[in-house]
C-alpha cells in the first residue's frame, strides 16, 4: 500500500453531470434553508454538482448525511454555510440518537447496512459559525476522498475522520485529504483516528484555536486501533495553538499494537505551539511508538520556523516488564465425570502478566472444561503435553454491537471479557492437545486480541473451526499481529482456520487436514480468510510452509468479496511453499480446487504473492480464480494431476 498514490480524483464527477439549480429556502425567504432538498439528492446518492450562486450567495443547510456508496459532491466554488446539527438517525444504546453534527456526515444511517464507500467531495466552501458547535466534514466510512476544499469560520474541527475512545477503536481504510485551505478548528483543524492507508497532501492547515490544537492530529485512542500506511507530504501548517503535527501514539490503556509505515516528510511547520503545554510544543511532536518497538516512523525534509519549542518532540510511554507467574496445581479430580471450569477460569481471571503450566495428567486423562475466557494480557498458557476436552459453552461475558450474548464459544477464548477493558495482547497458548466433541458447535481456540502466538498445539475431535480469528466484540473490529505455528488441525465441520478481520497473520510449518463439511455445503477449506463485511481488513498475511490435505473443500479459500461488495483493505497476502494436495474431495462445498482465489481489494490495487506451491490430486483446479481483483505475482507452482473443473 505504500507506493499507492493519494487518490485524488478517483471519483471525478463526469463533466455531463447534472447540474442542482433547484434550491429552496424558507418560508418567506428570511433565512435560507437548502437542507431538505440537498439531503434528499445524498439519499438518492450518485453525482451531485452545487453550482455557484449568483451575487456572493451561499447554499445554507443543517448537517447532512452522506450514506450512499458512489456518493460525489462537486462544485466549481460555492460556498455553504452550517445552520446546525441535521437529522438523528442512528440509535445509541442509552436510547439517544446520533444526529448528523457536521455539514457534511459521512457514515452509515441504518446499523444494518455497511459504512458508506467510494465517497469524494470536492471544490467546496464550507463556513460553521462557532455557534453551531459542529465539524466542517466527519468521516466514519471508507474509501473517501477530500479535495480542492476551504473549510472555515470555527468549526469544532475542519475534518473530523474516525472515532475512538480508550477500549474502542476501529480502523479508518483508505481516505485522502488533498490540496485543500482548512483553518480556524476550535480543538483540531484535521483529527484522524486509526487510519489504515492515509494520504494528507498539499494541504494548509492553520489556526487551531485551543491552545492545544494540533494542525494535524493523529491518533490510536485504545490500544488496539490501528495506525499504519500514512503519508503526510507537501503541507504547509501554520499558526496553530498546539502543534504543527501531532503523532499520538500514547493511548491510556498500553502502547498500539499496530503503528508504523508512517512517513512525514517535505512539509512547512511555521509558527505552531506558541500557547501549548510542555508535553506539546513543538513543531512535530510525536508521543508513544509501536509496543514491540519495530514499528517504522519516518520524519525528514521538514522546514521549520517559528515553532515554540524543538523542531521535532519526541515524548516516549513507559513499557512495563512481564513477570513470569508460578505453576499451576490442578486440583484432584472428583467425582464420575471430571470438570475443571471453575478452577482454571479463576486462575485465568487471576493471572497477571504469568504462565499457567497444565501439567500431563496419569494414565492419560484429560482435563475438561467449559468454554475458557482468554482476557488478561501476558497469559502463556503451556504444558508438558496435557490433553483438554471440551464440555460445551462457557459464561456470556460480552454482547456484540447489535445486543446478541458472546458467550465463551472456545476452549480458549482470547477476548477481552468486559467493554471497558481493551483486546488483550502479548498471549501464548503452547504444547496442548485440544478435543472438541461431536454436537457441541465450539471451536478449539478463538482469537479476538492481538499479538498472540498459537504453537505445537493439536486441535481434533469435531470443533466448528479449530481456529477462528475475528474482532467480534473487543473493541476494534480486527485481531492483530497473530502467529499460529507447528501445529495439526483437523476434524473442523466448517474451516480448519477461518480468518474474517485480521491486520498481521502468519499461518506457518502446520499440518491441516480432515475438514469434513458439516453440516453441508460449508466453505470446508484447511484456511479460509474471509471477512465478513467489507469494512474488515484482510491485510499482510502470510501462509508459508503448510501441509494441507484430504480437506472437504479447497486448500485456501481467499474470498475477499463479502455480500456488501468487495474488500477495503486485502493487500500484502503471500501463499508461498506449501504442500496443497487431495482438497475438494467433496462436491458439496460452494467452492472447489486446490487454491480458491474470489474477489480482492476494491480499485484493484490489492497485492498477493503466490509462489513454490505443490498443488496436486485436489478436486478442481488446482488454482481457481473467481472475479479476482488482486495484483498477482504467480511462479514456480506445481498444479499437475488436478481436476479440470
Amino acid at each position: 500500500m505504500r507506493g499507492r498514490r493519494a487518490l485524488v480524483g478517483a471519483w471525478a464527477v463526469a463533466a455531463a453531470a447534472a447540474v442542482l439549480v433547484g434550491f429552496a429556502s424558507s418560508a418567506g425567504g428570511a433565512i435560507r434553508d437548502d437542507s431538505a432538498w440537498l439531503q434528499a439528492k445524498l439519499d438518492a446518492g450518485g453525482p451531485i454538482f452545487l453550482p455557484r450562486l449568483p451575487n456572493g450567495q451561499c447554499y445554507a443547510t443543517r448537517g447532512l448525511w452522506v450514506s450512499r456508496d458512489d456518493t460525489t459532491v462537486t462544485s466549481d466554488g460555492a460556498c455553504i454555510v452550517a445552520l446546525g446539527p441535521g437529522e438523528a438517525r442512528i440509535p445509541r444504546g442509552d436510547g439517544t440518537f446520533v444526529t448528523a453534527n457536521a455539514v457534511f456526515f459521512v457514515d452509515h444511517s441504518d446499523l444494518r447496512k455497511p459504512l458508506p464507500v467510494r465517497i469524494a467531495i470536492s471544490g467546496l466552501h464550507i463556513t460553521v459559525p462557532g455557534s453551531k458547535r459542529m465539524h466542517g466534514i466527519s468521516v466514519l466510512g471508507h474509501e473517501v476522498t477530500l479535495t480542492r476544499l476551504t473549510i472555515d469560520g470555527s468549526p469544532l474541527t475542519d475534518v473530523r475522520i474516525g472515532a475512538g475512545a480508550k477500549g474502542s477503536g476501529g480502523m479508518s481504510g483508505r481516505i485522502a485529504l488533498t490540496d485543500s485551505t482548512l483553518s480556524g478548528g476550535v480543538r483540531d483543524v484535521v483529527s484522524v483516528f486509526g487510519p489504515v492507508g492515509l494520504r494528507v497532501e498539499g494541504n494548509v492547515l492553520s489556526g487551531a484555536r485551543s491552545k492545544s490544537g494540533a494542525g494535524l492530529h493523529i491518533r490510536a485512542a485504545d490500544r488496539g486501533q490501528p495506525t499504519l500506511d500514512v503519508q503526510v507530504t507537501g503541507n504547509k501548517v501554520t499558526a496553530n495553538g498546539g502543534p504543527g503535527i501531532f503523532l499520538d501514539l500514547a493511548p491510556a490503556n498500553g502502547l498500539p499494537v499496530i503503528a508504523s509505515g508512517i512517513e512525514i516528510a517535505r512539509n512547512e511547520i511555521l509558527g505552531n505551539a506558541r500557547e501549548a503545554s510542555e508535553e506539546r510544543r513543538g513543531g512535530i511532536v510525536i508521543a508513544g511508538r509501536q509496543n514491540d518497538g519495530r514499528g517504522q516512523i519516518v520524519v525528514r525534509e521538514n522546514f521549520f520556523h517559528g515553532n515554540r519549542g524543538p523542531d521535532v518532540l519526541r515524548r516516549q510511554a513507559h513499557v512495563a516488564a512481564v513477570p513470569v507467574g508460578p505453576r499451576s496445581v490442578p486440583p484432584q479430580s472428583t467425582g464420575a465425570v471430571r470438570d475443571d471450569t471453575a478452577w482454571l477460569q479463576r486462575r485465568l481471571d487471576a493471572n497477571r502478566n504469568g504462565t499457567i503450566f497444565l501439567p500431563s495428567l496419569p494414565n492419560g486423562e484429560c482435563y475438561a472444561t467449559r468454554g475458557l475466557w482468554v482476557s488478561r494480557d501476558g497469559t502463556n498458557i503451556t504444558s508438558d503435553g496435557a490433553c483438554i476436552v471440551s464440555l460445551g459453552l462457557g459464561p456470556v461475558r460480552l454482547h456484540s454491537i447489535d445486543g446478541d450474548p458472546i458467550a465463551a464459544s472456545a476452549v480458549f477464548f482470547v477476548n477481552r471479557s468486559t467493554p471497558s477493558k481493551p483486546a488483550p495482547v502479548h498471549v501464548t497458548i503452547s504444547n496442548l492437545r485440544i478435543v472438541v466433541p461431536e454436537g457441541q458447535s465450539m471451536y478449539g481456540v478463538a482469537l479476538f486480541g492481538h499479538q498472540i502466538t498459537l504453537s505445537h498445539l493439536d486441535i481434533s475431535g469435531s470443533p466448528k473451526d479449530d481456529i477462528t480469528i475475528s474482532g467480534r466484540g473487543n473493541g476494534n473490529s480486527y485481531a492483530g499481529s497473530i502467529s499460529i505455528l507447528d501445529s495439526t488441525l483437523s476434524g473442523a465441520g466448517r474451516n480448519a482456520i477461518s480468518a474474517t478481520a485480521v491486520i498481521g497473520l502468519r499461518i506457518e510449518r502446520n499440518t491441516i487436514v480432515g475438514v469434513r463439511d458439516s453440516p453441508a455445503g460449508q466453505p470446508a477449506a484447511g484456511i479460509d480468510l474471509e471477512p465478513d463485511d467489507r469494512g474488515q481488513p484482510a491485510l499482510d498475511v502470510r501462509i508459508i510452509g503448510n501441509t494441507i490435505s484430504d480437506n472437504a473443500g479447497p486448500g485456501i479459500l481467499l474470498e475477499l468479496e463479502s455480500n456488501a461488495g468487495l474488500a477495503v483493505v486485502a493487500t500484502a497476502l503471500e501463499i508461498t511453499g506449501n504442500t496443497i494436495v487431495r482438497n475438494s474431495a467433496k462436491r458439496t462445498p460452494p467452492k472447489r480446487g486446490g487454491i480458491v482465489l474470489a474477489g480482492g481489494q476494491d480499485g484493484d490495487q490489492g497485492t498477493l504473492v503466490l509462489k513454490d506451491n505443490v498443488i496436486r490430486g485436489n478436486g478442481g483446479p488446482g488454482i481457481l480464480k473467481s472475479r479476482l481483483r488482486l495484483v498477482l505475482d504467480s511462479t514456480g507452482n506445481d498444479v499437475s494431476g488436478n481436476e479440470a473443473a
